[in-house]
């Protein structure tokens, strides 16, 4: 990896020219030297001398080409950077400055620009500013401000690695260039036998931080002007936003999929709405939350299969249409679509938890419990960690883990005090613990948080087994209920 990466900094500072040069100049200088020797008679050691001095000069030379040269981007001059003409909202990954010496630290800090401008641009919700741009900044003070008029860009990501003696530094923060404030800031350390092996960890924690964050940054953005004047994007930012800030509940969804009929009213072509569309669907679908489940199930079917259409190669748009087709109890469609999904983005928490549930609710337990635990390691602040980790104690209690699975319970509970499953699972746990007074609590809190959970609601979500287990020690819920929530 290090060779690699060196000649690949050899050939950027232009090392290689610099040698050629160095050799066919002082090839010509020796030539010149040795006829006024001959015509002046100079005695020999000076003739070996100055060769030395030739040959010594070499390193030397090199040395201070390295020092002084940086690497520049040829495609993209950094006289005349190229603005963002997308309506998404747009990030620049600036280098990372190195405070160290050492080579392979400066690698390491390339590195990250490199690989953070890659996987984030493999979400289609932001416009990411090609490497080339951003290498051209590199070393430059700048006030990020500037970025705004002379690229377009409404966000910058900049950041630094440091070193301190065995350990690494990195820091990490997100600005907002139309005031310079900051927006989320971190920093992470590293022992350096640590770095690689959780190099790729550390890159996939910060994308979904940063996504988490741009979509707050732009809910609030888009809600300084009236609703009436929304984008299709700004629309869409919202119903994904509402579900993050606003929790899971049927109030909640039927706002989602208010958003999104409005943002495709606009663009039917836009398949992100329209692959949320389906997933919001489905889950009232399948959690039997809408009256006309139905109704719910032919849009929910169509939406996906639009989306597919409209957007075959995006893993965001798999990741919700293949979930919505699981959700529609379409498992032999839905699986191959998330796998495809995680496959072009490894770094897709929604897809990889969503076929988690799906291989959970197949039967596959131990496969879907893996895929849900790898979601929530890879984006432990999503805003889809309350029913991730709901479904993940379910099936932890039902596979004879009663601890883990009130731990994975709790941990809902603690993600989205809002969302009704999570004191669902805890009351299951809590069970299999023998804690049954806890366990009517907490199910009456999942019913006060869902007045309209019901047996088959809740059965959906379970499993027919998980509320006859609540039923053999006295916990029942109401029959199917006329739902006021509407799709």
């Amino acid at each position: 990896m290090h060779v690699k990466k060196l000649l690949e900094e050899l050939k950027e500072r232009h090392l290689y020219r610099v040698a050629v040069l160095y050799v066919a100049g002082a090839w010509l200088g020796l030539q010149v030297i040795d006829i006024i020797g001959e015509n002046f008679e100079w005695p020999i050691w000076l003739m070996q001398g100055l060769i030395l001095v030739m040959i010594l000069g070499l390193p030397v030379v090199l040395l201070a080409a390295w020092m002084s040269g940086e690497p520049k981007p040829v495609d993209t001059p950094a006289e005349a950077p190229v603005a963002n003409t997308d309506d998404r909202p747009s990030l620049l990954i600036l280098p990372f400055d190195c405070f160290s010496d050492r080579p392979e630290d400066v690698w390491n800090a390339d590195a990250l620009t490199e690989d953070l401008t890659t996987l984030l641009a493999r979400f289609s919700d932001y416009c990411v500013i090609a490497r080339n741009t951003a290498f051209a900044f590199k070393g430059k003070s700048v006030d990020v401000r500037e970025f705004k008029d002379k690229l377009g860009v409404r966000y910058v990501l900049e950041g630094s690695l440091r070193r301190r003696g065995q350990n690494l530094r990195i820091n990490a923060q997100l600005v907002e260039t139309a005031t310079g404030g900051h927006l989320w800031a971190e920093k992470y350390d590293w022992d350096e036998t640590d770095f690689e092996p959780k190099y790729d960890e550390f890159l996939q924690a910060v994308v979904m931080k940063l996504g988490n964050e741009l979509t707050r940054a732009e809910m609030h953005l888009s809600r300084t002007r009236p609703p009436g004047e929304w984008s299709v994007l700004e629309l869409y930012q919202q119903a994904r936003g509402v579900l993050q800030f606003e929790g899971w509940s049927q109030q909640s969804l039927t706002h989602v999929v208010d958003l999104l009929r409005q943002a495709i009213a606009k663009d039917p072509e836009f398949a992100p709405a329209q692959a949320y569309l389906s997933l919001v669907l489905a889950i009232g679908y399948w959690l039997s939350l809408y009256p006309d489940r139905e109704a719910a199930h032919t849009e929910a079917l169509k939406a996906s299969e639009i989306a597919m259409t409209l957007a075959p190669e995006s893993s965001e748009v798999l990741g919700f249409a293949g979930c919505a087709l699981s959700d529609l109890g379409q498992h032999d469609r839905g699986i191959p679509i998330l796998e495809r999904a995680v496959e072009l983005n490894p770094s897709n928490s929604q897809a990889f938890a969503a076929l988690g549930v799906a291989r959970v609710l197949c039967g596959n337990i131990d496969d879907g419990m893996a895929h849900l635990r790898h979601a929530m390691e890879i984006s432990p602040l999503d805003p889809g960690l309350a029913p991730w980790s709901t479904v993940l104690s379910f099936a932890e209690t039902l596979m004879g883990d009663a601890t883990l699975g009130l731990e994975s319970a709790q941990r809902a509970c603690k993600a989205d005090p809002r969302y009704y499953g999570g004191f669902l699972a805890m009351g299951l746990a809590q069970v299999h613990l023998g804690r049954l007074e806890e366990a009517q609590r907490s199910v009456a809190e999942s019913r006060r948080l869902n007045p309209d959970l019901s047996e088959e609601s809740a059965a959906a979500m379970v499993g027919e087994e998980a509320i006859r287990e609540l039923e053999k020690v006295g916990i029942t819920l109401p029959g199917l209920k006329s739902v006021q929530a509407t799709a």
